[in-house]
């Protein structure tokens, strides 16, 4: 018999989780009477949480927060026997636009009442550092490389902004600031080498509570999809930019569209990587990226 254990992270939404706890939870139980509901404390609370449960395979470990919260239950039940969903509360929501799952809490759990199980993949990560130290991480949704993964570290400074505002405001104070770093990019068994904007690795569609860096991507087709934006000036960013939103960058010529099973990244300035919208690193000098196909079951 299934049961159904819910990992809240009152932070998520910039602290929307804390102010909605109460009518979250007697939502959660209108829905599903027995289920176990469960309040993180700390960062990595809910990965340590999840990590005690994925071997049962009754249990549904439902993340009830932002793509940071889905990474860290999604990085505890890799390849594990327990199943996935998400109750989307946080402020970019991205990894759930692949499963259709609303925003709005009540239609969300309506909807995993009525739940379809499916496969998803997943990417693996391995990141040098440049004091030559190595981390590895799993993502469920996108990898974001340069001026994507400055965009985030800009959003954990604004405690009130949040969903698309949050990345825009964010994209604009970063794009002033911003130095192009050169890298050099292996896929497919060939080499791009230059001054990359940026490198958006996607087994999602959409970053940033909204752009479309990966419009074609697939869950569960084996690959990732790979977004090379070359150096841009700032008004080719502006110009670029409102089409990220709907996917229809493909038509400017500084844009560039892989698809790979595995790739590498290395830069001999120190670069930023984020993975779910969560930063990794800000002193990377390489990257290897992989990924893991039909890792996680997923209820949606």
């Amino acid at each position: 018999m299934e049961k159904y254990i819910f990992i809240v992270n009152p932070m998520a939404g910039k602290g929307r989780g804390k102010k909605i706890l109460q009518s979250l939870r007697a939502h959660i139980l209108e829905f599903f009477p027995k289920a176990e509901i469960i309040t993180t404390e700390r960062r990595m609370h809910a990965y340590d949480l999840a990590l005690e449960m994925k071997n049962d395979p009754e249990n549904v470990i439902v993340a009830v927060g932002g793509d940071g919260t889905v990474n860290e239950v999604g990085n505890a039940l890799i390849e594990g026997n327990a199943t996935m969903s998400v109750i989307p509360i946080g402020s970019g929501n991205d990894f759930v636009k692949m499963f259709n799952i609303p925003t709005n809490i009540y239609k969300a759990l309506q909807k995993l009442k009525q739940g379809v199980r499916r496969d998803s993949d997943a990417g693996f990560t391995t990141i040098t550092s440049a004091e030559g130290s190595k981390s590895d991480r799993y993502f469920l949704n996108g990898i974001g490389i340069g001026f994507d993964a400055a965009v985030a570290n800009q959003t954990r400074k604004f405690k009130r902004l949040s969903g698309v505002s949050l990345y825009a405001v964010s994209v604009a104070i970063v794009l002033f600031k911003y130095e192009t770093p050169n890298m050099m990019m292996s896929l497919n068994g060939s080499m791009y080498n230059g001054e990359h904007f940026l490198i958006a690795i996607g087994n999602g569609k959409c970053a940033g509570g909204g752009f479309y860096l990966t419009p074609d991507a697939e869950i569960d087709d084996g690959l990732l999809d790979v977004c090379l934006v070359d150096n841009v000036s700032i008004p080719q960013v502006m110009r670029i930019f409102p089409s990220v939103m709907k996917g229809k960058h493909k038509k400017h010529n500084q844009v560039h569209f892989y698809r790979t099973d595995a790739l590498r990244v290395e830069s001999q300035k120190e670069i930023m990587i984020h993975a779910d919208g969560e930063v990794l690193s800000t002193n990377a000098l390489g990257i290897d990226i992989r990924v893991v196909p039909k890792a996680l079951k997923i209820l949606a």
